[in-house]
């Protein structure tokens, strides 16, 4: 989803439902703790019920490299190979239950 989907979203969103809370965020890769991934976020109520809707945007991933042992009973790992000048776009969608953001299909929205 590129700059201007996530935008109509969020405009949708405040027009029908209202927006509670919005911001940003950086935090480094899991993987990779040199790379940075950005999080934008809002929050919103529908039927009395909490949402966050979060687009996440981090280097894109190129290529994954295994790594094989050939010790016995020993797994296979996987490296991650980031473009750092090429990101990509994830979005999410949480609901709030018992104090803890669940996430959940974006279908059980029916916006």
């Amino acid at each position: 989803m590129d700059d201007r989907g996530w935008d109509k979203i969020i405009d949708a969103i405040d027009a029908k439902f209202g927006i509670s809370s919005h911001g940003r965020r950086k935090e480094p890769l899991a993987d990779k703790p040199e790379l940075e991934q950005a999080v934008s976020y809002i929050c919103f109520a529908k039927g009395g019920r909490e949402y966050k809707l979060e687009r996440v945007a981090a280097p894109a991933i190129i290529d994954r490299k295994s790594h094989y042992s050939k010790t016995a009973g020993s797994g296979v790992r996987f490296e991650n190979i980031y473009d750092p000048a090429e990101l990509s776009y994830k979005t999410n969608f949480y609901l709030k239950e018992a104090g803890e953001w669940t996430p959940i299909d974006p279908s059980e929205l029916s916006l």
